[in-house]
């Protein structure tokens, strides 16, 4: 159907994977983003109680 040599292949798919990749991680981190700061604050308790405390001891 589509006449591409090797080189245009592979350059279409490194032009391809330059530009998706960075958009999927982002869309990744956004949706898993949540669920990380539930898991930290379910562990580690509320972050910024625990910051302005040790802050007032200065």
């Amino acid at each position: 159907m589509y006449d591409l040599s090797p080189e245009e292949f592979f350059m279409y798919l490194t032009i391809g994977l330059i530009v998706v990749a960075p958009i999927m991680a982002r869309l990744y981190r956004r949706m898993t983003l949540r669920r990380t700061q539930a898991m930290l604050r379910e562990q580690f308790g509320r972050p910024d109680a625990a910051e302005g405390e040790s802050g007032s001891h200065r």
